[in-house]
């Protein structure tokens, strides 16, 4: 049987609320203002540059090749 007087815990529940109510209004920002636009594309550059020193760093380690002609190549796989 049930206890009565035991509380349910709806914490996952209010933070999930939350969660959601703060990803809605920051992908609402970037999609829908011209700031975000511009912010958006600087992301999209950073994260680009991110990838592309990865793989540059991951082949140069595995392979004979380079880390600066990795990256060359990494750059011209990722480019704009």
């Amino acid at each position: 049987m049930k206890n009565p007087f035991k509380k349910d815990d709806h914490t996952g529940l209010i933070v999930g609320i939350a969660v959601g109510i703060t990803a809605g209004i920051a992908l609402g920002w970037l999609y829908l203002t011209d700031k975000g636009d511009h912010y958006r594309r600087q992301l999209t550059r950073k994260f680009k540059e991110a990838v592309s020193d990865t793989a540059a760093d991951v082949i140069d380690k595995k392979t004979f090749i380079p880390k600066k002609a990795a990256k060359v190549a990494t750059d011209a796989v990722l480019k704009d």
